[in-house]
């Protein structure tokens, strides 16, 4: 396998919706769309800080520098929290492990496993693929929803070594600050790896069904999260959800819900934490943001 796709599968075996981006139009949390605004929020309980960002996990390199509320936020926290440790998640080591998972070992094959229509459109997408059938045929449908997400996201021209996580691992290695993982590589790719058969389908209808549309509106999503347009951001990411809440649910909702004693613990700290998640975690009724305000705590975005 082409070792980018490898690096933007393991950066991505989180989340189906590649390039989510945080929003502020959630239930019970007011939005904050107004002119320099981030996709970051500063979460308060008392005097203990927390910031929360949503992170696009694929960008270029133009991006940068980041806004001053990023930059800040980062300085003033010890301590930065995302999805996983990157620093832990080699390619040396995950490569193999991704690969003897996502592999049928039993004699079946992608094509048995998925409806006709399923893999007739997932066929249809990697057209002009070089042995794009062959390449399937040993998958389950997780690894190839994964794989088409991936090679998305390389002809958008986005790469997961400029994603927001990425960054912010990057400068806490540098500067020595303590970087702790909500989850592990192989917990995230495990995920995929125990759903049903069924559900692992409707992810994958779930992301045929955005490929063309994300294809056309990348450019407009990326420029949504840099002016800090979360209504825009919203629809553009999280309406493919809507017709697939099982994966929603597996996904999201659940993921949310394991990570929430992990930020309490931060916002008992003394000194902020800067916590890094795909945003599609931080937005509506179960989103991040959500769940903390319902607790009490007090949200404001930068």
């Amino acid at each position: 396998m082409d070792l980018k796709l490898k690096y933007a599968l393991k950066r991505r075996a989180a989340v189906v919706v590649a390039l989510a981006v945080a929003l502020g139009s959630l239930t019970g949390v007011e939005a904050q769309n107004k002119a320099a605004k981030s996709f970051l929020w500063k979460v308060q309980s008392g005097p203990r800080v927390m910031y929360l960002a949503g992170s696009v996990h694929a960008l270029s390199a133009d991006v940068y520098p980041l806004s001053p509320a990023f930059e800040q936020a980062f300085a003033a926290s010890d301590t930065l929290v995302e999805e996983i440790d990157l620093g832990t998640a080699g390619l040396l080591g995950l490569g193999p492990m991704l690969l003897s998972k996502a592999m049928y070992r039993d004699g079946r094959t992608f094509d048995k496993a998925v409806s006709k229509e399923t893999h007739d459109l997932v066929v249809k997408h990697m057209k002009g693929l070089p042995m794009a059938t062959e390449l399937i045929r040993p998958m389950k449908p997780w690894m190839v929803m994964l794989t088409l997400t991936a090679l998305q996201v390389q002809q958008a021209g986005l790469d997961p070594k400029f994603g927001l996580d990425q960054h912010f691992f990057d400068r806490a290695a540098k500067e020595k600050k303590a970087v702790i993982g909500l989850e592990t590589a192989e917990s995230q790719i495990d995920l995929f790896d125990s759903m049903p058969e069924p559900l692992q389908e409707q992810l994958l209808r779930s992301t045929l069904d955005e490929l063309d549309a994300q294809s056309q509106e990348l450019a407009t999503t990326v420029a949504a999260w840099r002016r800090g347009d979360a209504t825009t951001i919203e629809r553009d990411i999280l309406r493919g959800f809507q017709k697939y809440p099982a994966a929603y649910q597996s996904l999201i909702v659940q993921r949310n819900h394991n990570w929430m004693p992990q930020l309490d613990k931060c916002l008992a700290r003394t000194t902020p934490c800067m916590v890094v998640v795909g945003a599609a975690h931080l937005v509506g009724p179960d989103g991040l943001l959500t769940l903390l305000q319902r607790k009490g705590y007090r949200i404001e975005q930068q």
